[in-house]
């Protein structure tokens, strides 16, 4: 016989809607495992709230963010690589590198699962973790959209809409007519 069959009628009830305590293996999803675009409300310190539009072809592990000054970046987060778009002077640039995006946790830090929450209409559980510099909690949902991210009690990026929608691969390359940008020691990028 189950266990809930045992159990008075409103104790099986609060267990199925509780669910069981997390384990501590549990880890949450940071990167999405549907194509999405997102738009966020993003204030650093110093700084004028922006919004950004975030898009991802997630079976490719492509990210690609526009930002307020119509430059464009391209996360490759399969081969570590960043592309600068910068569509005033037709120009791009490849780096090497993560470079901290999405909000990730290194491998073996402990994560604290926290709250649940509903950001621009969908729920999101809360996880903490502290590093060398600060302290990051980000709200995700299930399938791995960040909806919010907050460092040492500040919020930085706030989804405001979330929308599951397929994204062409034409959007996470480089146009065609734009020419490698001049590298800060003078030489062309590849």
């Amino acid at each position: 016989m189950s266990t809930l069959r045992t159990l008075p009628p409103t104790a099986a009830l609060a267990l199925l809607l509780v669910g069981s305590p997390p384990r501590a293996e549990e880890r949450p999803q940071l990167f999405p495992t549907r194509d999405v675009d997102i738009t966020y409300d993003v204030t650093r310190p110093q700084e004028p709230k922006i919004r950004e539009r975030v898009r991802w072809l997630a079976s490719d592990g492509l990210e690609r963010i526009d930002g307020r000054d119509k430059s464009s970046t391209i996360f490759n987060h399969n081969a570590k690589e960043i592309i600068l778009i910068s569509p005033a002077n037709r120009t791009f640039r490849k780096l090497e590198g993560e470079q901290g995006r999405p909000p990730v946790p290194e491998a073996g830090a402990a994560l604290t699962r926290g709250d649940e929450a509903v950001i621009a209409g969908l729920r999101c559980i809360d996880w903490s973790w502290t590093d060398e510099v600060q302290t990051n909690t980000v709200c995700a949902t299930a399938d791995g959209v960040v909806l919010r991210h907050v460092v040492d009690g500040q919020t930085v990026r706030l989804a405001r809409s979330v929308s599951y929608t397929r994204q062409s691969p034409e959007l996470f390359q480089v146009p065609p007519d734009y020419a490698p940008a001049l590298a800060p020691e003078g030489t062309l990028e590849p």
